[in-house]
């Protein structure tokens, strides 16, 4: 199951122009998310259909003309992701209530997923790995210290299930922003909630997914990777 949140959608290995990036939004999948709603103690979320603020996030970075960064997608992010998700050759509809296919992707290539499509299973590896690329860069704006691979990776399977919200307005955000990579890894077993029939439910495949993305985050690596 997906909490659809965030996809998103071509390699990009050279120098991303301007207008190819303002062509590319204008496809950009809409997601779902859960939302954190309180910024205290006791946190609160809910199931959102669509992420309203993805596409404006990648209209930010072709005002930005951000360059394509060339960090590859740790297998260990995509198989995490791919394990939690599952694969569906035919499209469904899922707990969103939106028609998904893959690995509950609600766009391939820019197209709308619709019922009765199909997929093969190497379709959906290129464009998962396409997308949480392209997630990798969006986290990569939006977090001012410097991160280590697997702590990219974690935050980025995060928002791929969660939401952009998650890096942009969120107390695991501010707390990693501020410095403080311990208090922010606590906060990820948080994002386990959503709503069902108007109640916000513990998914327990949310809560195990969500310790192993706090897993992956705290795993050491000598590597780092500036927000510059």
């Amino acid at each position: 199951m997906r909490l659809q949140s965030t996809n998103f959608y071509f390699y990009s290995y050279i120098f991303i122009t301007l207008g190819i990036t303002l062509n590319f939004i204008l496809d950009a999948p809409q997601s779902h998310a859960i939302t954190e709603l309180s910024r205290h103690e006791s946190p609160q979320f809910t199931f959102n259909k669509i992420d309203h603020n993805f596409n404006s996030e990648f209209a930010i970075l072709a005002q930005e003309n951000v360059m394509a960064s060339k960090l590859p997608v740790l297998p260990e992010v995509v198989n995490l992701v791919k394990n939690f998700e599952g694969f569906r050759a035919s499209a469904y509809i899922d707990t969103s209530g939106l028609p998904v296919i893959g690995y509950g992707q609600t766009r391939i290539n820019g197209k709308t997923v619709r019922l009765g499509q199909y997929i093969t299973q190497a379709q959906a590896d290129v464009a998962l790995e396409q997308e949480l690329y392209h997630i990798q860069r969006l986290v990569k704006t939006k977090v001012k210290v410097e991160l280590n691979p697997y702590q990219l990776g974690a935050l980025s399977s995060l928002v791929y299930n969660a939401g952009t919200i998650v890096i942009t307005n969120s107390t695991l955000a501010r707390k990693l922003n501020a410095g403080d990579y311990a208090g922010a890894a606590k906060e990820f077993p948080r994002w386990n909630k959503a709503n069902q029939g108007g109640k916000l439910v513990v998914f327990p495949g949310l809560t195990k997914r969500r310790l192993a993305e706090q897993k992956l985050f705290l795993t050491n690596s000598e590597q780092v990777i500036s927000n510059k």
